[in-house]
């Protein structure tokens, strides 16, 4: 099995190596000008429960991207009991974006488990879908329920949403869309459906940039070392054009820990990576993902690819 560094190790480590990444409220100084980011992936949040943890409200989302220079965000709602603490609906995230509709981009999410009680058939998600298109959605996610990727009732919502024209980011580990190593499930995925874009996140996702895993290896977050030849990102990438990688959270350690592969893998998969932090939380100090364009020396052409016109490409921004 790999050596493996905790999360706590890996953000301390990379704020040495890389002189610290901006903190919540204060954008970094850069020696050049700063690419327009658009944020593939980033949460609201509300109190529940008498919970001590801050909200994230569509206010203070918006001064968190002002400091760092992100101009525009997908909203992703948590829908499932895995994703989250507690739920943040599609209804919640659709109707706090549409407060700042020029800088806030919402997500819908359903979660599967629902086909098989309440919409069995697939119009019936379609419509839901497209009621949810209607009031702004442009893009399903996050997608994270307790279910096999390829699971029958994932199958049928991915039916759905590539009848709707919605792209899926889903989250993958061993608690959520699970897989083996080598990914054989999405590829059944993106062989079914191939004019779904499936965008992916997770641990057990950017565990798979490097070959010879274990099971274990997919729920390891901070995976240390040089990376395997013969990572199931690569091989899928290849073989299916619907399939892109969201590099926020454990995203931005896959390409770091190793540099040599990371800064040819940026370069090569250009037109398949969508920045993105997955910020939900006051208390997140560290984003890496802000310094890997200066770290890997990325020419502007690629950097405005990665961190703004695929994303919107995909979400058919005007």
């Amino acid at each position: 099995m790999p050596h493996t560094i905790s999360r706590r190790d890996f953000l301390a480590g990379t704020a040495a190596a890389l002189a610290a990444g901006p903190t919540l409220f204060a954008a970094e100084k850069q020696p050049e000008k700063s690419p327009r980011y658009l944020d593939i992936h980033v949460h609201l949040t509300h109190r529940w429960f008498g919970s001590e943890r801050g909200p994230v409200t569509a206010d203070v989302l918006l001064r968190w991207m002002d400091a760092h220079d992100v101009e525009r965000a997908a909203v992703l709602p948590l829908v499932s009991p895995e994703a989250f603490w507690y739920p943040v609906t599609s209804e919640f995230v659709i109707t706090e974006a549409a407060r700042h509709p020029d800088r806030l981009i919402p997500f819908c999410a359903i979660d599967p488990r629902t086909l098989g009680t309440h919409l069995p058939e697939t119009k019936q998600v379609v419509d839901m879908l497209n009621r949810y298109i209607d009031a702004g959605a442009r893009g399903f996610g996050e997608h994270k329920a307790l279910l096999d990727i390829d699971d029958p009732l994932n199958m049928k919502l991915y039916e759905a949403c590539s009848a709707a024209k919605l792209p899926v980011l889903f989250h993958l580990d061993n608690r959520a869309n699970m897989d083996k190593p080598g990914l054989p499930g999405l590829a059944k995925v993106l062989k079914t459906f191939p004019e779904l874009v499936m965008i992916g996140h997770g641990k057990g996702w950017w565990a798979s940039i490097a070959g010879g895993l274990a099971q274990p290896d997919l729920h390891v977050g901070y995976p240390a070392g040089p990376v395997a030849p013969g990572g199931a990102i690569d091989a899928l990438m290849d073989r299916y054009p619907n399939l892109y990688g969201d590099l926020s959270s454990s995203g931005a350690h896959a390409l770091l820990r190793d540099r040599e592969f990371g800064s040819a893998f940026l370069r090569r998969r250009a037109d398949r990576l969508l920045f993105g932090t997955d910020f939900y939380d006051l208390t997140q100090e560290s984003f890496p993902q802000f310094d890997l364009f200066r770290t890997f020396n990325v020419e502007p052409k690629t950097r405005e690819k990665i961190a703004h016109s695929n994303a919107a490409r995909l979400l058919r921004l005007g």
